[in-house]
């Protein structure tokens, strides 16, 4: 027997057993019931989230032989459905538009639409990436979803809808499929991961939930490769199988960086090198001290908010119990993070790169952290939103700075020295600019020491 892939073997075969889009399953069936179909339907959503699933669902529900009309609940075991589930199906074509692009592949397309059903009730055309198509193929697509042959139907998916004509988008019924939530995403891991007679932990399957970001192919392609290990399945598992850096050693990577005083610089550098030891990337340790960074936020200041993060729930209760920290300080602690994990990429001695920014974020939170005025939490966003729309040769000058006073009309900036404030000078108008586009009102910029 030819092996089947997780996704393949687990596609949901009717609207019910569509993971995490209840309301459009509701939606759906309820047209079906009272023969309320549409001639052109727009599928929107990330991958991995059921559209071209539910474009199939449909198509069976639409053809399914064992009932005399369309049916919310196709039985999956008639020809018809069979034929669609395996793809062969004559009266539904999937048309893959990133390799059909031109507009003689729709003229194509447009003909054979107005041709009767040769073995179904329906003809169903399916189109996976509609957004890929050219403008002119799109065009000529426009008059024939408006108004298609009798017993043709229109299914257009894609994962970039504003991509898409609005003439396009207005002539089709649209449903928004939205990310899967966690707990739908864990259930139908775990219902998997019984059938398949694996054992892993509940820990490790929320940690698979979590890193595919909502999108249930990712999480169960996740899952086979977990599979073949053959064994009891972890969390260190998992983040071994990602090439993630783990939650555990994160946190102490972070302890170092926030707090300096309680760690010295040599135990900071001893775990960057047992990281890179370990075949750790810089990119991703870089990523995970930016996921971790905003997770320790939102656990100091959301609590009750385990949802919005991505860490697991022992390390989540570990941020929430760290000392307070400013958020000036992840703010600035974040921008630089980012500002590296774009440097890395073309910088040929990533590891070295990696090493120096730590040694400067140690440095900045010992000899800046002290001489921080108390400056009104807004300010601080508001400098760093400004600062980050500066161009790469002028932030540098403008992060000696900060942001102390802002009014209807002005904002007052200061630097620590007069050498950057006289360099600063020259760009003016350009951290006025900056300003003004965050506050979304002129002001007028004083600089000052």
């Amino acid at each position: 027997m030819i092996y089947q892939s997780f996704h393949q073997k687990y596609r949901p075969q009717t609207f019910a057993e569509l993971v995490g889009q209840d309301a459009i399953a509701q939606t759906l069936t309820h047209a079906i019931q009272q023969s309320r179909i549409a001639p052109a339907y727009l599928f929107c959503g990330s991958r991995g989230t059921g559209k071209t699933s539910s474009a199939r669902i449909l198509s069976k529900s639409l053809n399914c032989l064992r009932f005399d009309r369309p049916t919310p609940n196709p039985c999956g075991i008639c020809e018809a459905c069979q034929a669609i589930a395996q793809g062969n199906a004559l009266d539904v074509i999937e048309i893959d538009a990133a390799s059909h692009t031109g507009v003689e592949n729709v003229r194509n397309l447009i003909e054979r639409a107005q041709f009767a059903p040769i073995q179904l009730r329906m003809k169903i055309f399916v189109l996976d990436e509609a957004h890929m198509l050219s403008t002119s193929a799109t065009s000529a697509l426009l008059k024939t979803l408006e108004e298609p042959p009798e017993r043709v139907v229109f299914i257009l998916a894609t994962t970039e809808p504003h991509s898409l004509l609005p003439t396009i988008i207005s002539r089709c019924q649209r449903y928004d499929f939205r990310r899967i939530k966690l707990e739908p995403m864990v259930k139908h891991l775990s219902a998997i991961s019984t059938q398949e007679q694996m054992t892993i932990s509940d820990t490790a399957l929320h940690l698979i939930a979590r890193l595919s970001q909502g999108g249930l192919r990712d999480a169960e392609t996740l899952l086979e490769q977990l599979s073949i290990l053959g064994q009891s399945i972890s969390t260190e598992q998992v983040w071994e199988n990602v090439g993630a850096v783990p939650g555990e050693q994160l946190i102490h990577l972070v302890e170092s960086l926030l707090f300096p005083k309680e760690h010295s610089i040599e135990t900071l550098l001893v775990q960057i090198q047992q990281l890179l030891d370990q075949g750790q990337e810089p990119t991703a340790i870089v990523q995970g001290l930016l996921r971790l960074l905003k997770d320790l936020q939102i656990a100091q200041t959301l609590p009750d908010c385990f949802d919005l993060a991505t860490v697991q729930p022992e390390i989540w209760q570990h941020l929430a119990q760290m000392n307070s920290i400013n958020g000036s300080r992840l703010a600035q602690m974040r921008s630089h993070l980012r500002e590296a994990e774009a440097q890395l990429s073309q910088t040929s001695q990533p590891a070295l790169y990696l090493e120096c920014l730590m040694l400067d974020l140690v440095t900045k939170a010992t000899s800046v952290a002290p001489e921080q005025p108390n400056i009104p939490l807004d300010l601080v966003t508001t400098w760093q939103s400004a600062l980050d729309k500066l161009s790469g040769n002028h932030r540098p000058i403008f992060r000696q700075a900060q942001l102390v006073q802002c009014t209807s009309n002005s904002a007052t900036i200061r630097f620590r020295a007069a050498s950057f404030l006289n360099l600063a000078t020259n760009y003016q108008s350009s951290i006025e600019q900056a300003l003004s586009q965050v506050l979304g009102y002129q002001v007028s910029v004083r600089l000052c020491v």
